[in-house]
């Protein structure tokens, strides 16, 4: 029932809801509460809840997500230069972040314009070695390198789903595909939010932006999904040593 499932979970809400006000309000980092709170949706569908319970869920975190949105003037900003950028008026200056980011892919082309030969970083746009680490790259390495970048995220992610097939133990599932819905969102969010689909969240994109919290905090959880890959490896040939004796 619905009232046995908020027992359950409420331990895990309460860790959610305390886990993204510390990082949305005093981090001011609505980005990552974002990433976080998409991943935790998905793990409550895995892990069985009901379509009541995912939409309560759901509605909290698109509630709690409006008004941390509304109650910081420069959130306020970055939507609204999302919806400008839309629009076909002369006068859209606001909307720098995300013109140069389009430009600066176009400048690329599909073979880019050559290492260290990008123009737009030059101060056309702010962050280049983090939010906009993509339209660098596009610039200067072409969009080739960017389906080659996604390829190979896609692949990082296929093999930690992978993984997670393997296991049995339901903690160390939930875990691996907590990772990789959490390398999935960010990339994914960050790459929208440079190409104009989304307003930009200021989300590094894994292995690549600049930042050494981020690097440690992703080599980590990739080491540990290893880990849990040689436990999963093992368990078969322990069965079998056991049956052989």
């Amino acid at each position: 029932s619905l009232k046995s499932e908020i027992q359950v979970f409420i331990p895990y809400m309460v860790i959610l809801l305390v886990s993204t006000l510390l990082i949305a309000v005093f981090q001011k980092d609505l980005g990552q509460t974002l990433v976080i709170s998409l991943t935790l949706i998905v793990l409550f569908v895995l892990v069985g809840s009901s379509f009541r319970f995912f939409s309560i869920v759901a509605g909290f975190s698109l509630i709690s997500l409006f008004l941390l949105i509304m109650t910081q003037p420069h959130r306020v900003k970055r939507v609204k230069e999302w919806f400008l950028s839309f629009s076909n008026e002369a006068n859209r200056l606001e909307t720098y972040q995300i013109s140069n980011s389009l430009d600066a892919i176009q400048h690329g082309g599909l073979f880019g314009q050559g290492l260290g030969n990008g123009l737009y970083k030059l101060g056309h746009l702010s962050e280049v070695n983090t939010d906009f680490i993509l339209a660098g790259i596009s610039e200067e390495l072409g969009f080739i390198t960017i389906i080659l970048i996604t390829l190979l995220i896609a692949f990082i992610i296929f093999r930690i789903f992978k993984i997670a097939a393997k296991v049995e133990n339901p903690i160390y599932y939930l875990f691996c595909v907590g990772v990789a819905m959490l390398i999935t969102f960010s990339f994914l969010i960050n790459s929208f939010g440079i190409s104009g689909i989304t307003p930009i969240k200021g989300i590094a994109v894994p292995f690549l932006s600049y930042g050494g919290s981020q690097v440690i905090a992703s080599s980590l959880s990739i080491g540990l999904v290893l880990m849990i890959s040689k436990k999963a490896l093992k368990q078969p040939n322990t069965i079998a040593k056991e049956r052989l004796q």
